[in-house]
């Protein structure tokens, strides 16, 4: 080890009378630690509800859309076989979509109705709350979220009025048409524009509704973070008049905001971090004052300018990494403690979700420890400056 070294450590270890310089460094430190703490627990919170909120909308969202660029998908069924055969494909499946208005007790909401192949929808199965995703199989069965059925006092079983507009034709033209349908059941998905808009039908009931006529072609993945290139296969396949569109691009805004939300609170908490460098920079000067006597016989001895220098950065980044390294494993541990138990505790009523998520990333922990290391050396530098610019002549002449 370099003398420089061994003298930053041997000041950390402050003597009696150094009482006040030894406090300092110790809140120094524990401002550190509690600002790292505080920057990964919520830096956790957020990359766990990400997740879960990602993981509930790609629940019921389908990986992969593939569309027509005239509208309409003609000849659903080949194409369903081709895009099955593709690797990484879970299951593929057409859909038809149309608006439509629900008639309840006195209230009125809107749907938008999905019509979809009865086998295929099993993936509602973990979602509903009340009914059966089974009961699709019903003529004139229809599913509906959490919210929709709030709104429109609906209950399993309860049959009400369906307003399809442009679903009859008269001599006049394309005219509204009423459909009664019972609910079959009620499903959650935590996402309060699904609960609240969607309803789910089975495909040989939509087409007597509004006609025959496919709007697209829903693919689930083995692996949702490869759908960029699954599509890219489909379209291959498919060939011309075809487009796909990703989940990550169906919900682009959504996770934009999240990710911008995630960054705006790193930058946000990383100023705990910064006030609290502030405290290495008190005890460096502290240090400096008293050890005006020890830099200059260390001059006047032969020591450079620059080993000076390094003496107290060494000092500082011991305190910024003791600190960084503290708080990293405190923060660790409490994310896990709650990843794995769950204490605390939300309210359904209020979130979609009953426990506080986390989800620890490594990299965000480097991250942090990281930055806060930088601003701890930058914190060092105003100090160890002066402190090399203390002419041993100067500070010797009256001891």
């Amino acid at each position: 080890m370099k003398y420089e070294s061994l003298i930053a450590l041997r000041y950390l270890r402050s003597k009696r009378k150094e009482k006040i310089i030894s406090f300092t460094t110790w809140i120094a430190v524990l401002g550190i630690g509690i600002g790292v703490m505080a920057l990964i627990l919520v830096i956790a919170v957020m990359t766990g509800m990400q997740e879960e909120l990602k993981s509930r909308m790609l629940g019921v969202s389908p990986h992969v859309l593939i569309l027509n660029l005239r509208g309409e998908v003609k000849d659903a069924d080949r194409l369903v076989e081709q895009i099955k055969a593709i690797d990484g494909v879970v299951y593929a499946s057409p859909y038809i979509t149309f608006g439509a208005l629900g008639q309840g007790t006195n209230r009125v909401s809107y749907l938008a109705v999905k019509g979809v192949v009865p086998k295929d929808a099993q993936f509602l199965k973990p979602m509903i709350k009340e009914g059966s995703v089974d009961y699709l199989d019903r003529k004139n069965t229809i599913l509906v979220g959490r919210e929709v059925a709030k709104e429109l006092g609906l209950l399993p079983g309860d049959v009400f009025n369906l307003v399809v507009p442009n679903a009859g034709f008269s001599p006049a033209g394309a005219v509204p048409e009423t459909i009664r349908v019972r609910v079959g059941g009620v499903f959650e998905t935590g996402v309060f524009d699904f609960d609240n808009l969607m309803a789910f039908m089975s495909l040989a009931d939509t087409e007597s509704i509004i006609g025959p006529g496919i709007s697209g072609i829903e693919v689930k993945l083995r692996d949702v973070y490869n759908a960029n290139a699954v599509r890219g296969e489909i379209m291959r396949k498919l060939g011309p008049g075809y487009y796909g569109r990703t989940w990550m691009e169906m919900n682009k805004n959504l996770f934009s905001a999240l990710k911008l939300e995630k960054i705006a609170l790193f930058i946000i908490l990383a100023l705990i971090i910064l006030v609290a460098s502030f405290n290495i920079i008190s005890s460096l000067v502290m240090t400096v004052m008293q050890k005006r006597k020890d830099i200059a016989i260390l001059k006047a001895m032969g020591a450079r300018n620059s080993s000076i220098m390094r003496i107290f950065v060494a000092e500082g980044l011991t305190i910024g990494v003791t600190g960084a390294v503290f708080g990293a494993f405190l923060g660790y541990g409490l994310a896990e403690v709650q990843r794995r138990f769950g204490l605390i505790k939300l309210s359904s009523e209020v979130y979609f979700i009953n426990v506080l998520p986390m989800k620890i990333d490594v990299l965000d922990i480097v991250l942090i420890a990281a930055v806060t290391i930088l601003l701890c050396l930058l914190s060092t530098l105003y100090p160890a400056y002066k402190a090399s610019k203390i002419g041993p002549v100067e500070a010797l002449r009256y001891e």
